[in-house]
């Protein structure tokens, strides 16, 4: 039995958040002013892996992104390592998440957990990496959450390295509103 009615976990733009960052996002979409992520390469890959991990955090999901988002708003930029260092990945629960149901779930909660220990290079220019940023933070928004994180899951496969060119393409499968048009 749902605690909320409707089930936040299962309506998209529910709470005020939730539409507020819709509006933030496809404003930025469509200026073309996306966000820059500051830091390493290092920090900026342990940025991302966090980003994709937040759906399993213990507490809120979106306070990783809530911190992310008023990053963006205040200052237009990102700070890799004052996020990594506030989120460590030692934040997010290995228990398995009581929206784990199906198998593919199970295969999402399994791929965060691994992540923790993968060392992941996302490979791609400033400007690809916002975008892909500023796509995923939407895509967390929908419906299809777990399914931005099984793609994610399955471009990369065995290795260790992901294209953010190639992420972004996939990614407007999910972009049912032609916001980055």
């Amino acid at each position: 039995m749902s605690l909320h009615n409707p089930p936040y976990y299962r309506y998209p733009l529910v709470r005020a958040w939730d539409k507020e960052t819709f509006v933030f996002i496809k404003t930025i979409a469509r200026s073309n002013k996306l966000p820059h992520l500051i830091g390493t390469d290092s920090d900026k890959n342990k940025y991302l892996v966090m980003l994709i991990r937040t759906q399993k955090s213990l507490h809120d999901w979106r306070d990783f992104l809530k911190d992310t988002l008023n990053q963006m708003k205040e200052t237009g930029s990102i700070d890799a390592l004052s996020l990594i260092t506030k989120y460590p990945g030692s934040s997010i629960s290995k228990e398995v998440p009581e929206w784990a149901t199906y198998p593919a779930d199970k295969v999402v909660s399994d791929f965060i957990d691994e992540l923790a220990t993968r060392k992941i290079a996302f490979v791609g220019t400033d400007e690809q990496i916002s975008e892909f940023i500023s796509r995923f933070i939407l895509g967390q928004l929908s419906n299809d959450w777990e399914s931005t994180i099984l793609m994610i899951w399955e471009m990369l496969g065995d290795g260790n390295t992901l294209n953010v060119k190639d992420l972004n393409n996939e990614m407007k499968n999910f972009d049912y509103l032609g916001l980055f048009s």
